[in-house]
């Protein structure tokens, strides 16, 4: 079996970070789905949201007092919602998604790397080769035309 080179390993490396990262940030999601969905429920229990859904039962007659308590809703909702949204991004799930983002960032960077350094050491390489024919056609041409001079000379002279 052939051997992996360096950028091929950089680059495997970088496409697990990049999967990594993919998979936290979906944990993430998650997490969040689940904090917004436990914050609905949490908003609906509230004292404020009860006081809402009787008011709006009883509503037409008291539509001041059910504007007032929707008003309150809203406020206790703001409340609740930025709990949540503290608790995202405490969260074990957030902190894995921030680690695999920065490891996926820096394996690619790494791997664009060593790749451009092994591209740069193989276009050395091939210039010295190309130099190295070059002057070896060189040194044959000339031996050439000096022995066909020295022919020509034998046979003209």
């Amino acid at each position: 079996m052939a051997r992996k080179t360096g950028a091929k390993k950089d680059l495997d490396e970088a496409t697990k970070q990049l999967k990594a990262a993919a998979k936290a940030l979906a944990d993430v999601s998650r997490k969040a789905a689940d904090v917004a969905s436990k914050t609905a429920k949490d908003i609906g229990k509230t004292r404020d949201a009860k006081q809402a859904r009787k008011a709006i039962d009883v509503a037409q007659a008291a539509l001041a007092a059910a504007g007032a308590a929707a008003l309150e809703l809203a406020r206790t909702a703001r409340k609740q919602s930025e709990k949540g949204a503290k608790k995202v991004s405490t969260s074990k799930e957030m902190s894995g998604a921030r680690k695999s983002a920065r490891k996926a960032a820096e394996a690619t960077k790494k791997a664009a790397k060593t790749t451009a350094a092994q591209g740069r050491k193989q276009s050395a390489e091939a210039v010295k080769q190309a130099r190295k024919r070059t002057q070896t056609a060189s040194k044959t041409v000339q031996q050439r035309t000096a022995k066909a001079r020295k022919t020509a000379k034998k046979k003209a002279g």
